[in-house]
């Protein structure tokens, strides 16, 4: 009996190259999710520290590089998914949801004549 996790779609059924790759992209997917909550919550640590800080500039100073830091954290997110989207379009592959054809499942169609 093969120990399964419910969490992760099951990939019996896919060959070796298929599965690392559909892992690759939950992978990817996870981080997203995990990076934007991180985001959210530097935003928002900022922003509390920025109303708290008073007239004291050097927490000011430092409330202002958290949000800037959580800025840039939205960004590399975002450079992330458009860089995706580049090359799925490129290459005429979904990353984001590999189901790649193998010479197995799908023969390739004959050439046009």
């Amino acid at each position: 009996m093969p120990i399964t996790n419910p969490a992760i779609p099951a990939l019996e059924n896919t060959s070796g190259d298929v599965a690392f790759a559909k892992y690759a992209a939950i992978i990817w997917q996870s981080i997203v999710i995990i990076g934007g909550l991180t985001v959210f919550l530097y935003l928002s640590w900022g922003a509390l520290d920025w109303i708290l800080s008073g007239s004291d500039p050097e927490r000011l100073k430092r409330a202002k590089d958290k949000m800037f830091n959580g800025l840039f954290g939205l960004g590399l997110l975002v450079l992330s998914y458009v860089i995706i989207n580049i090359l799925s379009n490129v290459l005429g592959l979904d990353i984001l949801n590999p189901n790649w054809p193998t010479l197995e499942s799908n023969p390739l169609p004959p050439p046009p004549r």
